[in-house]
């Protein structure tokens, strides 16, 4: 999947001295172009040479944040007495896996994630080849926190897995891979012929994992074949600096009652979010 991201969002020009052909690995049709050893018009004066090609080059890549914590959820303790391991919990660890999680074709069936998962509704503007489009989108926040911000009405690129054309409208599962700069020459309104570099949130389809019972029971079975899998949760525990009251007590001296100060560590919400790496274990 991240190879397929790479080829799909990076392009570059190679300009052919014999053939005076320019071709793009973004897979736009070869345009004519004038070499430097070209023959001159009549007049004496250098033909103008322009590059209609379509260059696609990330621009920031996706920061998923890392786990300041890890634990362990053990299969074997599901439902025991005093245990944490619960069903509930299960199905809640599993719930989260099936938003962090693709179906890639792998022998295990899915890969982890690379970006945020979210769903898409668009409308086709520019075909820019391989699969590509420029689309007027929207979708909504996703990731821990909303790290990936909501789009209303935003021009962003597609990378789709199924034939698509100029025009269609539709929704998608996509997942975010960063926002990539598009060099390209406008054919829609307002920019229609403008030569120009666009900066916009990339996403690529992609199919998640069904969040249901027999998913679940799939998951289990791989786990106690040996498969590793491990799910990124934010939890919320008690503020260590207030010990969960959602201020700190000051002394004034004099005074019979202390002065009750907000937490600067919770900012008075008595919980912190703590994101934790949860391994499945047999």
């Amino acid at each position: 999947m991240k190879l397929r991201i790479l080829l799909a969002l990076l392009g570059t020009t190679l300009t052919s001295q014999l053939t005076a052909q320019t071709t793009t690995v973004s897979g736009t049709k070869p345009t004519e172009t004038v070499t430097a050893g070209a023959a001159k018009p009549a007049d004496g004066k250098a033909a103008v040479v322009e590059d209609d090609s379509i260059v696609i080059t990330p621009f920031r890549s996706v920061t998923i944040p890392a786990a300041k914590t890890t634990k362990t959820f053990q299969l074997a303790k599901l439902n025991k007495p005093l245990a944490a391991e619960t069903t509930k919990e299960l199905q809640r660890l599993f719930s989260a896996y099936t938003l962090q999680s693709i179906v890639d074709g792998s022998p295990a069936g899915f890969s982890k994630a690379t970006g945020y998962i979210t769903s898409i509704n668009y409308s086709l503007l520019q075909d820019l080849g391989d699969n590509r489009f420029i689309a007027k989108a929207a979708w909504p926040a996703a990731g821990p926190n909303d790290v990936l911000a909501a789009g209303v009405d935003a021009w962003a690129i597609l990378l789709f897995d199924h034939p698509a054309k100029v025009g269609d409208t539709g929704k998608i599962t996509g997942m975010h891979a960063g926002t990539a700069a598009i060099l390209l020459t406008a054919k829609f309104a307002p920019l229609e012929g403008k030569r120009l570099t666009l900066r916009r949130e990339a996403f690529v389809e992609c199919a998640t994992l069904e969040d249901s019972p027999a998913s679940l029971q799939k998951l289990i079975d791989s786990i106690n074949r040996g498969a590793d899998v491990s799910v990124t949760t934010n939890e919320f525990i008690p503020c260590k600096k207030c010990g969960g009251l959602g201020f700190i007590r000051h002394t004034v001296k004099g005074q019979l009652l202390d002065n009750r100060l907000p937490c600067t560590g919770c900012d008075g919400a008595k919980t912190v979010v703590l994101p934790t790496e949860t391994k499945i274990v047999p």
